[in-house]
């Protein structure tokens, strides 16, 4: 019977409305010393309109350290995906770190996927 609690909470659970997801395929990222903290809580204000999007929080490094951008509601641009911030650690221990922004690339479910981090050996 846990399972049936399980579903009837998440069924009842509020979703909020996320942008379509991209990748970081073909983009450099950029190398960084350490991670970037936990990140922090937003507080969601009321969504501005039914075609708005939730665009999580995120630290960006700006070379000598991490800034937050706090969350917020956005219009998507046509034609584009949002590509989340995203820390990849190389085998070497090397941590590289791809902001999350906006971008016209296909989406995974058209067939992209995301690249190995450089390190690795992409298949043939």
């Amino acid at each position: 019977m846990t399972w049936l609690w399980v579903a009837v909470v998440l069924g009842c659970t509020p979703r909020v409305p996320g942008p379509p997801i991209g990748t970081h395929a073909g983009e450099a990222p950029t190398t960084v010393p350490y991670p970037p903290p936990p990140g922090r809580t937003d507080e969601l204000p009321p969504q501005p309109s039914e075609q708005d999007v939730w665009i999580d929080g995120q630290y960006t490094w700006d070379g000598k350290g991490y800034t937050w951008t706090a969350g917020s509601w956005v219009t998507p641009p046509p034609g584009r995906t949002y590509a989340p911030a995203r820390l990849l650690r190389r085998r070497n221990g090397e941590l590289l770190y791809y902001e999350g922004h906006w971008h016209t690339t296909a989406r995974p479910e058209d067939g992209v996927i995301e690249p190995p981090p450089p390190d690795h050996p992409t298949p043939p």
